[in-house]
């Protein structure tokens, strides 16, 4: 009933007699279609054909109305924003777009673009509802389209929309729209790999199965914050390189005090990730026996392997170390301790290649 009453105060019979094609554009859906066309043919303007398109109609009803409102048949379309491009009507100079204040500038612009494109002067009307008042950033947003109303004026419009939004950072902690509801650590991940893939550098996203019969963790009366055991895991999980690592460690207990053992089994878990990267290792299965490593296809890994250390063996396509190990603390050190030694061979070019680019 809004929409009505506001529609009747525009001048409906002056655009009868000067403009006999109109747009309204309303909202984002149009619900009650048939409804809301009564309306405007029964109290609105009743000497004006009205056609109806919106995205939920058959494709086939869509593109009648659609040409069949371009070529005459119909005085008044009522539709959604997906009227916004692709439309071309040269004799419809008149639009109405009802509760403008949820549309952006880009939207608003894209849509009084869809008139005034033929040898009448394109007019926009930007309508609200009475009973929700606007915003006052609303307001500038609707006065930018006022002001900015010449031909060409899309780049202006752009800047005022990014002046009133605000820009953010593109790598730093400011940010707007929907990187706050990503998160900066996520976005950042994201950005990098893109710019990987731009520069033509393989861009990896896979993480190792490590099966050691452990877990780790940051305990809350070690950690007491759940902000700073969040951050932490966060940061631990995007580590990419041995040296992160290390000075997570180092932070760690400088900031938080010795550790315990739980925050010892995930930062060994942490490091063994990363080697595992490094070397192609897609899998770690280690017990109270021994210890086996499942490469990654591309790795190169084979039976030569075996030769580099003492109680290794190539079986079943995975390096097999039979080591006993009964304490966890020791399984974590002989995991690190064969991967790093696996590392050191891959630098001689006796053992897998490093892997290309981590992801961190």
């Amino acid at each position: 009933q809004n929409i009505v009453s506001r529609l009747q105060k525009v001048p409906f019979e002056q655009l009868a007699q000067d403009v006999r094609r109109a747009i309204a554009s309303l909202e984002s859906t149009l619900q009650n279609a048939d409804a809301l066309v009564a309306q405007v043919k029964g109290e609105v303007a009743p000497e004006l054909r009205a056609v109806v398109a919106h995205g939920g109609m058959p494709a086939a009803a869509m593109d009648e109305a659609m040409v069949g409102f371009a070529e005459g048949e119909g005085d008044v379309l009522l539709s959604t924003a997906i009227i916004e491009s692709g439309l071309d009507v040269p004799r419809a100079n008149t639009m109405l777009v009802w509760r403008a204040d949820r549309f952006g500038l880009a939207q608003l612009h894209q849509l009084r673009g869809r008139v005034g494109r033929g040898r009448a002067r394109g007019i926009c009307y930007l309508l609200t509802d009475p009973a929700d008042e606007p915003s006052e950033a609303t307001l500038k947003r609707l006065r930018t389209l006022e002001a900015l109303d010449r031909l060409g004026a899309g780049f202006a419009i752009s800047a005022r929309d990014l002046d009133l939004r605000g820009a953010g950072e593109l790598l730093g902690e400011e940010q707007a729209g929907h990187v706050t509801m990503v998160g900066t650590g996520l976005y950042q991940h994201l950005l990098e790999r893109a710019l990987r893939a731009a520069r033509g550098e393989p861009v990896e996203d896979w993480t190792p199965a490590l099966n050691l019969g452990f877990q780790g963790a940051i305990p809350e009366d070690y950690a007491p914050e759940p902000e700073v055991r969040l951050n932490l895991h966060a940061r631990l999980a995007r580590a990419g390189e041995p040296e992160e690592v290390e000075a997570l460690e180092a932070e760690i207990a400088d900031r938080l005090g010795p550790y315990p053992d739980e925050v010892a089994a995930l930062i060994d878990l942490t490091r063994l990730k990363v080697l595992c990267r490094r070397v192609g290792v897609a899998r770690i299965d280690a017990g109270p026996a021994a210890v086996a490593l499942t490469f990654r296809p591309e790795a190169g890994a084979g039976a030569h392997l075996a030769d580099l250390l003492p109680d290794l063996a190539w079986r079943n396509d995975r390096l097999i170390l039979a080591r006993p190990t009964e304490d966890p603390g020791e399984r974590r050190a002989l995991c690190v301790d064969l991967l790093e030694r696996l590392e050191d061979q891959a630098a001689k070019g006796k053992a897998p290649a490093r892997s290309q680019g981590p992801p961190r």
